[in-house]
């Protein structure tokens, strides 16, 4: 009989553990994330001195409009709040929402201010793609070409700022952003037509190295400029090609 009352002891233990309440009953329950919708494109380029009126965007939540809220940065590489059609630059406009249950979504518009073309005998502001090589190989990649964008833009009668005094190597092709774009050079063109051009020192803003510029070429013909970026630290030689934008 003992043998009995255990067995049976144990049954009932077993059936009882496998009896539990539903504690997740009634509690589980959908959410709908913002969608947004940017009007327009989301990738333009503008002339400098154009007026510019943005489009914004919509944001819905399981089909219906909720809030959208705009935030317009500064430009990415000279600073100026807004998108200034004033100033060329880089601008990056964000539409962001929030659902019900507080889960937020973001959309993005890009918006390019172009300087003015010169023609590259007179003057060699501009827009242009970039493609780079760098020591010690100097070999061709496709990673590090035509790159979007390179700034030169005119200051003064002859004096121009120009954006990234190694083609964009590190900030575009590597995507370490603006922090690595060795920025500061201002370009004076002594005589364009034979090439003189005197150029100060650019800075890594990041790392604080510097970048000297040399051997700029200009040829109108082709609307391309060449130059060599030499930077103080290791294998830091850069062969630029920029190629003016046509807009």
């Amino acid at each position: 009989m003992k043998k009995l009352y255990i067995i049976l002891f144990l049954i009932a233990g077993t059936l009882v553990s496998c009896i539990k309440e539903d504690t997740t009953a009634n509690v589980s329950r959908i959410t709908n994330y913002p969608i947004i919708t940017v009007n327009g494109p989301s990738f333009l380029i503008v002339n400098e001195g154009s007026n510019y009126v943005d489009a914004g965007a919509v944001s819905t939540e399981d089909g219906n409009e909720i809030e959208t809220i705009t935030s317009f940065g500064n430009g990415t590489y000279f600073g100026t709040p807004g998108v200034d059609t004033s100033t060329p630059d880089q601008y990056l406009i964000t539409y962001s929402a929030q659902n019900a249950d507080g889960f937020s979504g973001s959309a993005l518009r890009e918006v390019w201010v172009a300087p003015p073309a010169g023609d590259l005998k007179t003057s060699i502001s501009g827009l242009y793609t970039s493609s780079v090589q760098r020591a010690p190989l100097f070999a061709p990649s496709a990673k590090y070409n035509d790159l979007e964008f390179v700034f030169i833009i005119q200051t003064g009668a002859n004096t121009y700022k120009l954006s990234h005094a190694i083609g964009g190597y590190y900030g575009m092709g590597r995507g370490y952003g603006p922090g690595y774009i060795a920025a500061g050079a201002v370009i004076t063109a002594n005589d364009i037509a034979t090439n003189d051009f005197t150029i100060s020192q650019a800075t890594f803003p990041i790392w604080g190295n510097t970048v000297d510029v040399s051997e700029f070429t200009v040829d109108s013909g082709t609307k391309t400029i060449t130059f060599t970026g030499n930077g103080n630290f290791g294998n830091g030689t850069f062969k630029v090609q920029l190629k003016q934008v046509e807009l």
